[in-house]
């Protein structure tokens, strides 16, 4: 069962609060701008790995990465990293902000499906931009990390 509902309130064009809520498993990750990113009340944070050959890397849609052209920094980084897995939509923010991933891209998407998403990666110490390295929602396409391996993710990326 790999769905949920996401929430996310914006205030003066900032998103200030995150929900994803996992009905099936009963997992609710929730989260305030300033206030941290909790699973169940538990307070979650990103991995400390700090080196690529160590990562887990996750990915939201392998024809997708290729039909918008960041297949050669995707193959990059799969050489870079420990392992791949393919886990699209809100799990892979997810198991980032909840230091059981450490990188994961995607495409082909809208704010509403990334706006609750990148304030609890943030809220759990990671970082989350597009693939220019902005961090925005706005654009399509999402580099969420946990924050030590971002630059070089992005790098790998861009080429």
């Amino acid at each position: 069962p790999v769905w949920a509902t996401l929430i996310a309130f914006e205030e003066h064009g900032e998103v200030t609060v995150g929900v994803i809520y996992n009905p099936v498993t009963g997992e609710l990750l929730s989260g305030r701008r300033g206030g941290g990113a909790r699973l169940n009340g538990e307070r979650v944070r990103v991995s400390p790995i700090g080196e690529l050959r160590e990562a887990t890397l996750l990915h939201g849609g392998l024809r997708l990465l290729r039909d918008a052209g960041h297949w050669d920094g995707f193959v990059r980084l799969v050489d870079a990293t420990d392992r791949q897995r393919g886990f699209g939509d809100y799990l892979g923010y997810a198991l980032v902000a909840e230091g059981k991933a450490e990188i994961y891209l995607e495409t082909d998407l809208k704010p509403w499906d990334l706006a609750a998403c990148k304030l609890l990666v943030e809220e759990a110490g990671g970082r989350f931009t597009d693939f220019a390295g902005v961090p925005t929602i706005y654009t399509g396409s999402a580099l969420a990390t946990n924050g030590r391996l971002h630059a070089a993710a992005l790098a790998m990326l861009r080429g």
